[in-house]
């Protein structure tokens, strides 16, 4: 008797035609979303301030040198390493080695790596839908909704290109349904296609280790944040293992799926804390327990449309609410209206599920929704993960008890972002075929969807491109007066990655001149990572004279002066250019008069 269920091998290719549908589609809407033009690739995105000119420093010198080795250009006299810096993860290293075997400049790659953070987000985002056992077609275009949420656009538009870089957060919700139990487990099948026991355990067992140690890979705050998650789902199994009675050998699978995410994460936190005899001390060791409390999340923001959403039924309140006194160091949380909904209905279950007993749910519709494994599983972990995610939640008693570094919480709402939109992926996917429901049900979805995510991006965060002319043309004029390998000593000195801002020199504008300059040119002092040895050499340097002496020590040819960090004492710069050139003339000077060059014994 022949089955309509289509092949093993036809349902391979009907996910990776799902996936990659998913992929292009994200990057479209992306595209569309921000109106990026071709020439737009080619230049500096203004939107993210300083910390987007920190990103396209990282990429730059990825262009030059490994991420995680040593680049001469910045840091002079000891160079660059980024891995010292903190700012760089594992994967966004490997992918920018990569791009730039066959990208030479680094505003574009870092331009087209937004638009891969899109892609990459898709695919995973559709891997981990069909996880949660909704049909392709749904798990495409909820895909794509993830990909493209607000906070995706947020991210970009705040400079943050490795928080941009999600993808690793639906493969840790997929370990949220492997630490759940059987009914959730989606390698289970899996191992049960082999006949030998081995084959079965390796079957089942490897892609959960494989995801964690991808999941490893990523940002320190996604991983940490991944392992908190699976951590609270996998107690709750062990739980509930106990109480039922059912014995230790249901933990099996959920202690891998955590055990394995554990020691990734601790593997990565120790490697990445290392020092190999050039970091003596984290650049950020100044943080406080209260920066949780700051930076933790809040319920009313999350429930409703965001700033550039064309959806205003909430604008009324929202302006309402703020006018009042409410923190404001809290970054929106970038949920769409559409998982606004789900985690309402994701909290709605676990009242729900609270208030009645099992038996009863099977009665109605809506309490066989609710008995679903799948949504059980999710409820739980958006119950636990608001508990981190909220002010004054669990997050400020990590900080008491491990440390205050992790400190905003409220990046945890991309986990609740996903799981309310797994929640109504479940919900469309149960709508029957009959009499155009579902179709009606997708088509409703949109309709929401393209107001509230799509249409008012490039209001609400444009991206702003500039060519850098004046700073182009003041730096290739340099380059024309100093021989190459020239060390640029810059004023006013100033440690990396950030160290605060300095008159009107903001954080990373000392990386600008750096950002137009010609390869193997000039040797830049900007980059010289805080707590390091290349940093110890300008640390102490406070008065004309020791700046004068150290300038001799290092043998550096020219000193750079950006007068924006001077704007409190506009001649401040003075007695420390004239003790190390003996003069206060300028060589060169930027059109706008902000960049004044002077070149050592001329």
């Amino acid at each position: 008797m022949s089955s309509s269920a289509p092949s093993p091998v036809r349902r391979r290719l009907i996910d990776l035609g799902g996936a990659v549908a998913a992929a292009v589609v994200s990057v479209a809407v992306a595209v569309v979303a921000f109106k990026i033009s071709p020439a737009d690739l080619s230049q500096r995105w203004q939107a993210g301030g300083d910390d987007a000119i920190l990103h396209y420093t990282l990429f730059t010198s990825a262009t030059q040198s490994f991420s995680f080795a040593e680049n001469p250009a910045l840091g002079f006299p000891d160079g660059l390493n980024v891995f010292f810096s903190s700012q760089v993860d594992v994967a966004s290293a490997l992918v920018m080695a990569a791009m730039a075997t066959v990208l030479d400049g680094g505003l574009l790659m870092l331009n087209l790596y937004y638009l891969l953070t899109f892609a990459a987000t898709a695919v995973t985002g559709y891997a981990f839908f069909r996880a949660v056992r909704v049909r392709p077609a749904v798990a495409v275009l909820f895909a794509v909704l993830f990909s493209v949420a607000p906070y995706h656009f947020f991210r970009i538009a705040a400079g943050h290109a490795f928080l941009a870089a999600y993808w690793a957060i639906p493969l840790a919700g997929i370990l949220v349904l492997v630490a759940a139990g059987p009914s959730t487990d989606p390698f289970r099948r899996w191992g049960a296609r082999f006949a030998s026991p081995v084959a079965r355990r390796l079957a089942h067992g490897t892609p959960v280790v494989l995801l964690s140690l991808l999941i490893a890979t990523t940002g320190a705050y996604y991983f940490v944040f991944a392992a908190i998650v699976v951590a609270g789902t996998w107690a709750a199994r062990v739980v509930t293992v106990l109480v039922r009675r059912e014995g230790l050998r249901e933990l099996a699978w959920p202690t891998l799926a955590f055990g394995s995410l554990a020691a990734s994460v601790g593997t990565a936190l120790v490697v990445l804390g290392l020092g190999f005899g050039e970091r003596y001390a984290p650049y950020v060791n100044d943080r406080l327990v209260g920066e949780s409390e700051y930076y933790a999340g809040k319920l009313l923001t999350l429930l409703t449309p965001w700033a550039g959403s064309d959806l205003s039924f909430f604008d009324e309140y929202a302006a309402e609410y703020a006018k009042g006194n409410a923190i404001s160091t809290t970054e929106p949380p970038g949920a769409p209206v559409i998982a606004s909904i789900g985690l309402v209905v994701l909290f709605a279950v676990v009242f729900v599920a609270t208030a009645t007993s099992g038996r009863g749910l099977q009665a109605t519709a809506v309490g066989r929704f609710v008995s679903r494994p799948q949504v059980r599983a999710l409820a739980f972990a958006t119950a636990w993960t608001f508990a981190f995610y909220i002010v004054s939640g669990l997050g400020v008693f990590v900080a008491l008890v491990v440390g205050p570094q992790i400190r905003a919480w409220s990046r945890l709402s991309i986990f609740l972002i996903l799981f309310g939109l797994a929640a109504m992926a479940l919900l469309v996917d149960a709508v029957p075929r009959r009499y155009g429901l579902k179709l009606a049900a997708v088509a409703a979805v949109v309709a929401i969807a393209v107001p509230d995510q799509v249409t008012g991006v490039d209001r609400a965060y444009p991206i702003s491109p500039t060519d850098g002319t004046q700073t182009a043309v003041f730096v290739e004029a340099a380059e024309e007066a100093l021989p190459d390998g020239c060390g640029v000593v810059q004023l006013p000195l100033k440690s990396f990655p950030d160290s605060g801002k300095i008159g009107q020199l903001n954080d990373y504008d000392e990386a600008l001149p750096y950002l137009y300059s010609t390869p193997g040119q000039l040797e830049w002092s900007y980059g010289s990572v805080r707590g390091t040895t290349g940093w110890d050499v300008w640390a102490d340097v406070t008065t004309p004279r020791s700046f004068a002496s150290t300038v001799d020590e290092t043998e550096a040819c020219a000193v750079l002066v950006d007068t924006a960090g001077y704007s409190d004492a506009p001649q401040g710069w003075r007695p420390f250019v004239e003790a190390a050139t003996g003069d206060v003339d300028a060589e060169v000077e930027s059109v706008d008069g902000r960049y004044l060059l002077f070149e050592v014994g001329r």
